[in-house]
């Protein structure tokens, strides 16, 4: 079974709105910072260039609620982005150990896989060979960050 994915990255209304705010849902002050090369960026899911400006703000990334529902830190673009809109993997990302939790559609989380660097995109199509996986996290394996979330495309 062919599934098409998406890749999620945190949604351009959080953003706007954040930006418009000046801080984060959490009340975190929206803080512009030059960037050195290499931050994960989760506006356009790319790894920032020397002397971008980017902050660090928090981020709740799951939409299904429940207790798996964290708040965590992600570094975004201070100003507008094109955002993430591609049909592959993030490129920035493929070559990273990534954790891959998926979840169902209550939320609860059904299962954890570590990937090696190069193998995250064939271990999603695998977690959604399941059809009770709804949603998937790719994380950071070392801080447990989110990087992006993952689900089946729309039809």
């Amino acid at each position: 079974m062919i599934t098409e994915l998406e890749f999620v990255p945190v949604p351009a209304t959080d953003l706007d709105r954040i930006r418009c705010n000046g801080h984060d849902d959490f009340g975190n002050p929206l803080v512009a910072r030059t960037s050195g090369a290499g931050a994960p960026l989760r506006c356009c899911l790319t790894l920032s260039g020397e002397g971008e400006q980017i902050a660090l703000i928090s981020h709740r990334p799951s939409s299904l609620g429940g207790p798996y529902a964290e708040v965590g830190p992600v570094f975004v673009h201070v100003g507008p982005c094109p955002g993430f809109t591609g049909p592959d993997f993030p490129a920035d990302f493929a070559d990273r150990h990534a954790v891959l939790r998926p979840y169902d559609a209550a939320g609860q989380m059904l299962d954890g896989v570590l990937a090696e660097p190069g193998e995250s995109e064939g271990e999603l199509k695998r977690l959604f060979d399941d059809p009770e996986v709804a949603l998937v996290h790719v994380r950071n394996v070392i801080a447990g960050c989110w990087n992006f979330s993952v689900r089946r495309k729309a039809a």
